[in-house]
């Protein structure tokens, strides 16, 4: 009996159908209190995510401009109450709680300096409660932020207004310019004919530069009337002779260059002015007319004139001058800011322009002189096109006896100008000590005519920065984007070695003068075709005098 009922036992434990069913029935315990655990857990991780970011701008808005002028209980009620409107409508939370502290002291030469700090504790709601057994998970949490009022600071801009500068700053721009400025001597030396993205400022462009000519939509070349008097300012002349004025009116037939090949009929570069002879409509006689060759630089100045309803060409030089306008606005608004406060900043700036040689203050008065941004926010800031300079020919300046080498952009001699310029020693930020910043608005490639050719900034330029940024000045660059495919599609070797082993190079070169922030980021932005060099600007200028910032 006995052994028979040992065997019934056995017989049932090696039988494992039913014990499938015992053994699921008791895992679904444990699985269902993870999966609610897990809901629960999920929901109040986002919860506490939107209480931490709460807690960001809670401290941020006791520190902004405005509130460093008012009292820390002021300071701490601003902080309370964006915490309690970020929250307000937040679902799942109950039982929250929030501590502000606000610390303040004071700074002979910052003024006021404010560490705001805001902890919290909340409950988010469990839906799985009744399987948990606990009503809710807990939350907590901390920000801090701390800021100062601003130095008051000395910027020296520097502006880069070498030729190439002179490029579009948009991509149909550089397509529009490039279409209307044709190298006949391309063909006639690389059997190609291209266009010129730049605009080149010079009085004999047709001669030196491969016997470019402007060209308008129809590609009837542009001749300018030497005779300023006159109601026509040029001519258009198309292939088979007819000659229209700058109207587009015809005028006569026949018109050709005396002494020269026209650009329909092959590569004989001329020097200014050339005579061009048509008939008349309606005439027995030819008439003669003194004309010049225009530039690239005309036609980027005129070419909403030289093609009706096509927009005009906006270059880097005028986005220069614009940006310029544009900072003073945005200092000026943010010294306002700082108004009322105990000791306000001040913020002065003084502009140079640079290109072959040293650095050039503004000549039009107040901007080439150390001026307050309040004085020079109600002036009109000067046409920095007007500012470019004008090349005789290749390596030649304003005229044939200035030889340059092609030194279009001297590094070296703007670096060595600047450092004697500013003060020796960087101010400690007081209105009567002033910091110093230096700001380079460039495309950073360079030609210094000392032997490296064409280049980024060279190691000589970085020990440059090193020591300007030794004397306590900051360095703070935009970078203009310099673009391969300006100077790459043509079959000239020099573009396109450059493009291949200098440009890719010139930013972290640029950057490497920049100065740092304590997190470690650069003074430092890039701004590229179809970008706001003005924006740019901006931004970097409140890099430089930001001083809120969360401490974690």
């Amino acid at each position: 009996m006995s052994f028979r009922f040992s065997s019934i036992f056995c017989s049932l434990r090696r039988d494992g159908r039913g014990n499938v069913m015992a053994m699921t029935a008791l895992a679904i315990i444990p699985l269902v209190f993870a999966t609610g655990f897990g809901v629960d857990y999920s929901r109040a991780q986002r919860l506490q995510t939107k209480l931490n970011a709460a807690a960001d701008a809670a401290v941020l808005a006791a520190v902004v401009p405005q509130m460093l002028n008012q009292t820390d209980a002021a300071a701490q009620l601003a902080a309370q109450n964006m915490f309690d409107q970020q929250v307000n409508g937040l679902s799942g939370l109950s039982n929250i709680s929030r501590t502000v502290t606000i610390t303040s002291t004071q700074s002979g030469s910052l003024g006021t300096l404010r560490l705001a700090k805001i902890t919290y504790t909340a409950s988010s709601s469990n839906i799985f409660s009744s399987i948990l057994r606990v009503a809710t998970l807990p939350i907590s949490g901390s920000a801090s932020a701390s800021a100062s009022q601003p130095p008051s600071i000395n910027f020296y801009i520097a502006l880069d207004t070498s030729p190439s500068m002179l490029l579009p700053t948009t991509t149909p721009g550089i397509t529009n310019l490039t279409a209307g400025a044709r190298w006949n001597g391309e063909q006639y030396y690389y059997g190609r004919v291209d266009g010129c993205d730049f605009a080149c400022h010079s009085n004999n462009m047709h001669q030196w530069n491969a016997g470019t000519y402007v060209v308008d939509s129809n590609s009837r070349p542009i001749y300018l009337n030497n005779n300023t008097s006159s109601s026509i300012t040029f001519y258009r002349v198309a292939c088979d002779g007819t000659v229209y004025d700058n109207n587009g009116t015809k005028l006569g037939t026949g018109g050709g260059l005396g002494g020269s090949a026209t650009y329909c009929s092959g590569y004989n570069p001329a020097a200014n002015p050339v005579n061009l002879t048509y008939l008349p409509t309606g005439a027995s006689k030819t008439t003669t007319v003194s004309v010049n060759f225009p530039d690239t630089w005309w036609l980027a100045r005129n070419y909403a004139t030289v093609n009706p309803g096509q927009s005009a060409i906006t270059l880097r030089t005028d986005a220069e001058g614009d940006a310029a306008a544009g900072v003073i606005q945005y200092a000026y608004r943010v010294e306002q800011q700082y108004a009322t406060a105990s000791v306000p900043p001040i913020y002065k700036m003084q502009f140079f322009t640079f290109n072959v040689g040293n650095p050039a203050p503004l000549s039009t008065s107040p901007f080439g002189t150390m001026t307050d941004v309040a004085t020079l926010q109600g002036l009109t800031f000067p046409n920095m096109g007007a500012q470019a300079p004008l090349l005789a020919a290749n390596s030649y300046w304003t005229s044939l006896s200035t030889y340059t080498g092609n030194a279009d952009t001297n590094f070296t001699s703007m670096f060595t100008w600047m450092q004697s310029t500013m003060p020796s020693t960087s101010g400690s930020g007081t209105q009567a000590s002033p910091q110093n910043v230096l700001i380079l608005v460039t495309d950073g490639l360079e030609d210094d005519n000392t032997g490296d050719g064409i280049t980024q900034l060279n190691a000589n330029n970085i020990s440059q920065c090193n020591a300007i940024k030794a004397t306590g000045t900051r360095i703070a660059i935009l970078y203009t984007q310099y673009l391969p495919a300006t100077i790459n599609y043509t079959l000239h070797p020099t573009f396109n070695s450059t493009a291949a082993n200098n440009v890719p190079y010139i930013q972290q070169q640029l950057q490497a003068c920049a100065s740092q922030n304590a997190d470690g980021t650069y003074l430092f932005q890039t701004v590229s075709t179809d970008g706001s060099v003005s924006t740019a600007l901006n931004t970097l200028f409140a890099m430089v005098v930001q001083s809120a910032r969360l401490v974690k």
